[in-house]
């Protein structure tokens, strides 16, 4: 049901800000104005927890499903003083570790570019001193080396081989001064490349020596650091309720205030019935305050809160993703939520896809801790199980075999299944039509009300009794009633058309031409009905698939020892899987299809949108317990 709202002022003292605030978005109850509303950027605090958060989870193999961590009231409005410091220990010993790696990573660049001059007698420092000759160190290729041997030949030069890995050769070239132009252009043609290693004034072994002691070094430091944030992991459920308090206090620093002489206050929008719990709420934390509170205006466009039982609740994420229903509206979840649970079980239809259907999520429900969007929408997928069950048991399919005598068998005769479709889109619709005329009465358009609903449920009722008697035998006395009572629906229903459908027109030809509009909308209430028989369709599909999946795992069985088996059972459960997968996908779209167009087409005004009051901000705490501990 759409819960009633009232306007509301809430005057208080500033030494009560924090207290009213805190209280306010602690219990959820108050939506602001857009006018108290300032967009602020994240604070430094949350920011930071944030990276630490990311960087112990960077360290877990595997992430939890849903939000885990259950607070107390207590709990969540004290920050502890321990789990800062731990935030700050974090980001700092990430910061290390990142310095760390970078060093590390220069002095493994530099000790393997060096490495291969180990050997190397001289301390290549000295080469800058040389007064007549010149001295380069570098690589050629292995296959490359005997052509530069040939080129330098020409010059009065010494090479000597330092040492080689699997590419190259690494030498030394000792030639006169007076010759570097020449040989210059003599090495680049023989694909000599120059090393360019820092020179140093000690052996290239010493050197070698302590860039593996600083690598050893900088490597214990990261597998420290390492070890020290998976065992601080242990702490991440601290680190969420810091990232989630700091959170929800940002939430309350954008609250931008108004003030009179003597007050501050807030004005907004509150739930009739919870207005009591504020004034309850606010005495026992003993704040004066003034509550002033008065019913929507004509031309206030007020939020919609919406307050059902726990079977339709779920149900609202279908309706809000077509549109969040108007505040003057009836609620159309709770009638919704019967028909959305009734035609999606239909079109999965199997006793094991149910029965998969109740265990996977409600597991997931039990143990997940899910909530918002997603909680909804597997709420959706356990509840449509049952449904999924019990069309499985009138079909008589487990997993595609058929294991009990079957009530209807949509593969062998689908007729019976297309009525039946046709039926629940006839239901579906007057149901529609009977909402219509609900929320036209409220708006007091009581003509309309007998003209757009009334009488298309006399004409459809009317055509569905005279289908009826097509269909069955009755005893003649019964037959020509049911007859004449199905055509006098039908012509009542037309006579009503014609008579209010031109009400609005001035001219004789006016309302003429409006009673031949009204009545051509015939042929759109029955497209309507015959787009039911998606449910065949999709019921049709899922069984047809899941049968030949069980036919082509019972062929590869049969066709080699021992590894048939196994490849029989891949193709089963791919095949059943896949079946699943898309039947689930199938029939959440087109169970929503059939309410969007068909059912809310007739009487939906949508066009709301969703009482949201200030609330704690909870990306990683499941729920905060509003009881406080004594």
């Amino acid at each position: 049901m759409i819960v009633s709202m009232n306007k509301v002022k809430l005057f208080f003292m500033e030494e009560s800000l924090d207290t009213v605030l805190s209280e306010l978005q602690m219990h959820g109850i108050f939506m602001l104005d857009e006018k108290h509303k300032k967009q602020l950027s994240p604070s430094e605090d949350l920011i930071k927890t944030s990276k630490a958060i990311e960087i112990l989870e960077s360290y877990l193999k595997k992430r939890s499903i849903g939000n885990n961590e259950i607070v107390s009231k207590n709990e969540f409005n004290v920050v502890d003083s321990e789990t800062k410091a731990l935030v700050d220990l974090i980001v700092e010993k990430k910061q290390l570790y990142q310095e760390t790696q970078e060093l590390l990573s220069d002095y493994e660049k530099k000790y393997k570019a060096l490495k291969p001059y180990e050997a190397l007698e001289v301390n290549q420092g000295r080469f800058k001193t040389l007064t007549y000759t010149t001295v380069y160190l570098g690589k050629v290729l292995k296959e490359k080396l005997d052509t530069l041997t040939g080129l330098l030949q020409s010059l009065d030069c010494y090479i000597d081989m330092i040492s080689e890995d699997d590419t190259f050769k690494y030498v030394s070239i000792v030639s006169l001064k007076e010759y570097q132009s020449q040989l210059d252009d003599l090495l680049e043609k023989g694909s000599f490349i120059k090393e360019t290693n820092e020179s140093f004034n000690q052996k290239n072994s010493l050197i070698i020596k302590f860039y593996l002691e600083e690598i050893n070094k900088h490597q214990i430091v990261l597998r420290e650091i390492d070890q020290l944030l998976l065992d601080k992991t242990n702490d991440l459920g601290k680190l969420k309720l810091l990232h989630d308090q700091y959170y929800s206090n940002d939430m309350r620093k954008q609250v931008s205030l108004l003030n009179t002489d003597t007050t501050l206050y807030i004005e907004g929008w509150m739930r009739v019935d919870q207005i009591g719990y504020l004034r309850n709420i606010l005495d026992k934390k003993h704040v004066a305050y003034e509550l002033d509170t008065r019913e929507p205006l004509a031309d206030e466009v007020v939020p919609t809160a919406l307050k059902n039982n726990k079977f339709v609740k779920p149900f609202e994420y279908i309706t809000n993703q077509f549109s969040v229903p108007s505040y003057k509206e009836l609620d159309p979840n709770p009638l919704m939520s019967f028909w959305y649970w009734i035609i999606f079980g239909i079109m999965m239809a199997d006793i094991g896809y149910g029965a998969v259907m109740i265990l996977l999520f409600g597991s997931l429900l039990l143990f997940g801790k899910l909530k918002g969007a997603m909680k909804d929408l597997v709420n959706i997928f356990f509840l449509t199980g049952f449904t999924a069950l019990l069309a499985g048991l009138v079909f008589g399919s487990f997993f595609g075999a058929t294991i009990l005598t079957p009530l209807m068998d949509p593969i062998n005769d689908p007729v019976p299944m297309l009525i039946a479709s046709l039926v629940i889109g006839l239901f579906h619709i007057i149901c529609a039509l009977i909402m219509k005329i609900i929320n036209m009465v409220r708006q007091g358009d009581i003509l309309s009300a007998i003209n757009d609903a009334v009488s298309w449920i006399f004409i459809l009722v009317g055509i569905a009794l005279y289908a009826l008697t097509l269909f069955i035998t009755l005893d003649s006395l019964l037959m020509s009633i049911l007859t004449y009572t199905a055509l006098g629906l039908i012509g009542m229903g037309v006579i009503i058309i014609v008579l209010l459908n031109g009400r609005h027109q001035k001219s004789i030809m006016g309302k003429l031409m409006s009673a031949f509009t009204g009545l051509y909308n015939s042929t759109a209430y029955l497209s309507d009905i015959l787009s039911y028989s998606r449910i065949l369709a999709l019921a049709l599909s899922s069984a047809v698939i899941a049968f030949t999946m069980n036919l082509l795992a019972d062929m590869v069985w049969n066709s080699i020892p021992v590894l048939g088996v196994l490849l029989g059972i891949l193709v089963y459960l791919v095949g059943h899987i896949f079946n699943f997968v898309m039947g689930l996908l199938s029939a959440y779209v087109h169970a929503g299809r059939l309410q969007y167009l068909e059912y809310y087409g007739k009487f939906f005004e949508g066009g709301g949108y969703l009482f949201e009051p200030l609330s704690l901000q909870l990306k990683y705490v499941y729920q905060v317990k509003l009881k406080e501990e004594k």
